[in-house]
């Protein structure tokens, strides 16, 4: 098909040979007719907002792709050859259908960014891994029910969300992700951490609000640039250690609310940067409780209100 019945198909008024983005948003497509891989020259290909189910394998043969934009469509997978997109760097798919992504994106050797949120993803696949310049991955809302062994390899990964998914445990590989910022995994099913997850000697926020903890690994301790800590509603009987120790010298934020704490058990001074703490629908006595509230008052700490910390 040659560019003017293309952009004729898409209902554009032309395509410009040395156009280097390609806009079809709300074009109210259902469907891209092949042809798109003659475009060698776009590096920014927008389909968002259309009612896509599919899209064509020749898509992969756009060379110079750097950003590929297809949020809310109904796609329900993406083309077998994604990994030809050598030259990939962005990846905007959310609010489809998809149940995962293609076993072939980690040729995609120059992939930083993934949004694949609000789809059906029950997995990703092992060869993601191998994107070694991946920096955010961000995957809330979908089915998620483990993650890839080797998913500590994404070394230069900053920021992880998976929140609203139906995690049970993490790999113990994701102490190796020394560079990471922020990991949100709220509302999933873990029950426990591996002990590796101190090895995240970057990480500033931690959110583990709604899942199932009853205790933590006294690997914990080693975050020690971690400001802010959600533990909201799980099921932790204490705390370990390394915490009440006061290891966490950065954390600003600690958020304890309904768990299942008999007593805070350590004093709220010995984490000197402290200001923040949610420490409601415990399990505390009386006593615990009035000791509780005199100790955040000595140390000049706000009982902050259910879900201070957001995990968003």
């Amino acid at each position: 098909m040659d560019l003017a019945s293309l952009a004729e198909t898409l209902g554009l008024d032309e395509i410009e040979e040395d156009a280097t983005d390609l806009d079809l948003e709300e074009k109210e497509l259902e469907s891209i007719p092949e042809g798109l891989g003659a475009l060698k020259q776009v590096e920014e290909l927008f389909l968002d907002g259309n009612s896509l189910t599919s899209l064509p394998e020749d898509l992969c043969e756009m060379a110079a792709l750097r950003e590929f934009n297809a949020r809310k469509n109904q796609l329900t997978k993406l083309p077998d050859a994604l990994g030809s997109l050598e030259n990939l760097e962005g990846l905007f798919i959310t609010e489809n259908c998809l149940t995962g992504l293609p076993e072939s994106i980690g040729g995609c050797s120059k992939l930083q960014g993934i949004n694949a949120s609000q789809n059906k993803i029950t997995s990703f696949p092992d060869s993601l891994c191998g994107c070694a310049d991946m920096e955010g991955i961000y995957a809330d809302n979908n089915a998620l029910e483990t993650l890839p062994d080797d998913f500590g390899k994404m070394t230069k990964l900053e920021e992880v969300s998976l929140n609203v998914n139906q995690l049970n445990l993490l790999p113990p590989s994701i102490g190796e992700l020394t560079e990471l910022r922020m990991l949100r995994l709220a509302h999933n099913r873990i029950a426990m951490l591996p002990a590796s997850i101190g090895g995240l000697k970057k990480l500033k926020g931690l959110f583990l609000d709604f899942n199932r903890l009853s205790r933590l690994p006294e690997e914990i301790g080693g975050l020690v640039t971690l400001e802010d800590f959600n533990l909201e509603d799980n099921s932790l009987v204490k705390l370990p250690k390394s915490l009440c120790n006061g290891k966490l010298v950065n954390l600003k934020g600690l958020y304890l609310q309904n768990n299942k704490l008999a007593a805070l058990g350590f004093k709220p001074k010995t984490l000197p940067a402290l200001r923040k703490m949610s420490i409601a629908g415990n399990q505390f006595s009386k006593a615990a409780k009035e000791e509780a509230a005199a100790d955040l008052k000595e140390a000049n700490i706000i009982e902050a209100p259910a879900n201070a910390a957001s995990s968003s």
